[in-house]
C-alpha cells in the first residue's frame, strides 16, 4: 500500500515490483489493492458521515459523478449488510462490527483485486467476529477477491485461509497450504503454535507435541542465527550460528529450518517426526 516505507526486500503485485515506486506511479495501482484496518474505531474519520467515508476512494480517484457515487455507496452498504438509509449517520452511531463493515465497504469501492486485512476482527467481540469473517468469505466468492489476511487467531486463519505464511520475529519460517500446515507442520514454531491451540480435531490427536518455552526475544535485537533457537527444543550448534534460508521443498512447501529433512522419496520430515516425540492427547470434548 505504501503507507510506510519498506526497509528491506521487495513488494510485488501480480509479479510487478511496486516497492520504491514514486507516488505518481503507485497511486493508480492503489485502485487494485485496498486495506481493511484492525481498529474499526480509529480507522474511520469521526467527523465524516458514513456515506462520505465509503465514497472517499471514488472521489479521490475521480470516478463517476456525484449521483453515480451515491448509487455506488448504497450498493456497497447493502452488500456488506448495512442499512442503506444510514449513510447520513456518523461512525460513533454504529457498533464495532458495523464500523468494520463500513471499512470493508470502503475497501470494496474501487473493485480491488487484493485486500490487505490487518487483524480485521481482533478488536471485535467473539460473537461479532464470526459475522464479519462470514461476510468476508462471501464477498471473496462473489467478487473474486484475494485476501492478504493477517491474524494471530489460528481458528480464524484455519477458516479463511487457503495458503498460510507463518512468521516469527519478522522472518518467514514456513509457507504451505492450510491442510498441510494443520496435518504436518514442519517448523518447530508452527508445530508449537498448533500444539498450544486446543481444537476438537481428531486428525490432530496424534500430532507430535512441541512446546514453546522461554520468553520472546526483542524484535529490535533478535538472536543471531535462527531467531527461534532460544526457544526451540531441537536447537543444535548450527542453529545458533547460521540463519536458515527459506528453502522450497519438493511438495511445494517452503520452510526455514536446518532440522527439516527430505527423504529420498521427496517427503519432508519435521524435527519432531525425526525424533519421534510424545504424541499429543486429543482434548476431551466439552
Amino acid at each position: 500500500m505504501g503507507l510506510a516505507p519498506a526497509t528491506s526486500g521487495t513488494v510485488r503485485l501480480d509479479g510487478e515490483v511496486i516497492s520504491g515506486l514514486p507516488y505518481a506511479q503507485l497511486r493508480p495501482l492503489r485502485r487494485r489493492m485496498q486495506m481493511v484496518f484492525q481498529d474499526p474505531y480509529a480507522s474511520l474519520n469521526p467527523r465524516k458521515r458514513v456515506a462520505d467515508i465509503i465514497a472517499e476512494p471514488l472521489q479521490v480517484h475521480g470516478i463517476g459523478t456525484a449521483q453515480d457515487r451515491r448509487a455506488k455507496v448504497q450498493e456497497l452498504m447493502a452488500r456488506v449488510g448495512l442499512p442503506v438509509d444510514a449513510g447520513g449517520r456518523f461512525p460513533h452511531e454504529f457498533s464495532g462490527g458495523q464500523r468494520q463493515r463500513i471499512g470493508i465497504a470502503r475497501a470494496l469501492a474501487l473493485n480491488p483485486a487484493l485486500i490487505v486485512a490487518d487483524e480485521p476482527v481482533s478488536a471485535l467481540d467473539v460473537s461479532v467476529q464470526a459475522q464479519v469473517i462470514n461476510l468476508m468469505v462471501r464477498l471473496q466468492k462473489e467478487m473474486g477477491l484475494s485476501y492478504l489476511f493477517i491474524s494471530h487467531d489460528l481458528a480464524v486463519v484455519h477458516y479463511i485461509a487457503d495458503r498460510i505464511l507463518v512468521m516469527y520475529l519478522g522472518k518467514i519460517v514456513e509457507v504451505a497450504d492450510r491442510a498441510r500446515v494443520w496435518k504436518q507442520p514442519l517448523h518447530p514454531y508452527t508445530a508449537g503454535l498448533l500444539a498450544a491451540h486446543p481444537a476438537p480435531d481428531p486428525a490432530g490427536a496424534h500430532r507430535p507435541r512441541v512446546r514453546i518455552t522461554g520468553d520472546m526475544p526483542s524484535p529490535t535485537n533478535p538472536p543471531s542465527g535462527c531467531r527461534f533457537h532460544t526457544r526451540c527444543p531441537f536447537v543444535e550448534n548450527r542453529c545458533t550460528a547460521e540463519a536458515p534460508a527459506l528453502r522450497a521443498l519438493p511438495d511445494g512447501r517452503q520452510v526455514a529450518c536446518h532440522r527439516v529433512e527430505v527423504t529420498g522419496a521427496g517427503e519432508a520430515r519435521s524435527p519432531s517426526e525425526i525424533l519421534s516425540l510424545e504424541p499429543i492427547t486429543a482434548p476431551a470434548p466439552v
